[in-house]
């Protein structure tokens, strides 16, 4: 079973990049390690978008992946120079050692923000998948359709994901917070408690009310 758990920086293995503005944030995409080359791919619909921006000189908007020996240059640029006064605040704030070396974990923890729109989000090893889900929905005793009824997903988008006709990024994101706090989660079962069965209900509130012990 998924559970929560504070991650730890060890357990960061990729980055997800988003472009935000003063009202929006758009997914750019996603940089990792394969076989020991840096990659980076971009979001196919970022692509698509009006008024994109490239992620650096070195990722045209013409292409879309990206393999380097070593890391690219406008990203090892975001990272704070150790020689920096400033650099052992940066990494206590962080909590990460200052001998650490790993491009990775740099990036999407002191080098998370930066002077440009672009944000680089940690993404940890043990995400939150449909299984974990599936196992969250089974111990419940809920159905595809309470589910789509109590937490406002389609229930095309949730036969999609089983299907593995899509990869349900943002809607598994939606049901991992309802999962992780409890406080979202007894607001949802206010708003849309009286979509399911009264045993239903009262099972879900128990399961509530055993999270806040």
């Amino acid at each position: 079973m998924f559970e929560k758990q504070d991650f730890s920086y060890k357990e960061i293995v990729a980055i997800d990049v988003f472009l935000e503005y003063f009202e929006t944030r758009s997914y750019v995409g996603r940089l990792e390690k394969k076989d020991n080359e840096f990659y980076f791919s971009y979001q196919s619909s970022y692509l698509k978008e009006k008024s994109i921006i490239s992620l650096g000189p070195e990722f045209p908007l013409t292409q879309k992946d990206f393999f380097s020996k070593e890391l690219f240059k406008s990203l090892e640029d975001r990272i704070p120079d150790p020689d920096n006064p400033a650099y052992p605040s940066y990494c206590k704030e962080f909590g990460i050692p200052i001998t650490l070396k790993n491009p990775l974990i740099l990036l999407a923890t002191i080098g998370r923000r930066g002077p440009s729109s672009f944000i680089f989000e940690p993404v940890y090893a043990k995400e939150f998948t449909f299984e974990h889900f599936e196992a969250f929905r089974k111990q419940l005793g809920l159905s595809l359709k309470d589910i789509s009824l109590l937490f406002d997903v389609s229930l095309s988008s949730l036969n999609k994901i089983i299907s593995k006709n899509s990869s349900g990024k943002d809607v598994l994101k939606r049901l991992e917070i309802y999962y992780l706090f409890k406080d979202v989660l007894k607001f949802q079962i206010q708003q849309n408690g009286k979509y399911l069965h009264s045993d239903k209900l009262q099972k879900l509130l128990e399961f509530v009310y055993e999270k806040n012990q």
